[in-house]
C-alpha cells in the first residue's frame, strides 16, 4: 500500500531557523509521532524506533532516517526505511521554505510512505488512518518546534441570538416568578 501527503503552513520564526530544525534529523527525528529514542549512525543518518500500533496489536518499529537533500535555507529531504510488525515500509518527507513577510517562514511539506507485509495485510483500511493522524501530530509538533502556526484572520466576533431553548427557559422563569 502506497500514501501520499501533502500540506503548507506558516510559522513566526524566521526561514533559518526553521531550516536549522528541519535540516538536523537530531532535532527532527524526537518530533515523529509515538518516538521514543533515536540513536545517530556515522553516516549521519538516525535509528529511529517508534511505539506502533493498530487496533490491540502494538510494537515498536525502528526507522533508519536519512536527510537525502539539503539545500540551506530553501529545502530539506528525507529518507527512511523500517521495520514493523512482520512487515516493512519505505517512506519520504520534503520540507521546502519560502520567507513569508519579515520573520515569517512558509513551511511547504510533501510525503508518502509505501508498506508491505503483515501489518498491511492484518491491518487493511487501518492504516491510512492512523499514518494521517500520526503525520497531523508531526506538522503540529513542527509548528510547536517552530514557534507557533501564524494565526489566520479573525473574523469579527457575532453575538448570537437566543436561541429555542433559551427563549424557553426565560419564558418559564418568567412564568414562575409572576406566580
Amino acid at each position: 500500500m502506497s500514501y501520499e501527503f501533502s500540506g503548507d503552513f506558516t510559522v513566526a520564526t524566521q526561514r533559518a531557523e526553521v531550516f536549522s530544525v528541519l535540516s538536523q534529523v537530531d532535532r527532527f527525528a524526537p518530533m515523529l509521532p509515538t518516538y521514543l529514542s533515536h540513536q545517530m549512525q556515522d553516516d549521519g543518518s538516525a535509528a529511529v524506533k517508534v511505539k506502533v500500533g493498530v487496533g490491540k496489536v502494538r510494537g515498536t518499529g525502528e526507522v533508519v532516517l536519512t536527510l537525502e537533500e539539503c539545500v540551506a535555507p530553501e529545502r530539506a529531504t528525507y529518507s527512511g526505511k523500517g521495520k514493523v510488525m512482520g512487515g516493512v515500509f519505505n517512506l519520504k518527507a520534503g520540507f521546502e521554505l519560502e520567507e513569508a513577510g519579515s520573520a515569517n517562514t512558509r513551511v511547504k511539506w510533501q510525503g508518502e510512505m509505501a508498506m508491505f507485509g503483515k501489518l498491511v495485510s492484518l491491518a487493511g483500511g487501518l492504516v491510512k488512518p492512523i499514518a494521517e493522524r500520526d503525520i497531523n501530530q508531526l506538522i503540529q509538533a513542527l509548528q510547536v518546534q517552530l514557534g507557533g502556526a501564524v494565526a489566520p484572520p479573525v473574523a469579527p466576533a457575532v453575538t448570537p441570538s437566543p436561541g429555542f431553548f433559551a427563549r424557553i427557559a426565560a419564558w418559564f422563569k418568567h412564568l414562575f416568578k409572576s406566580n
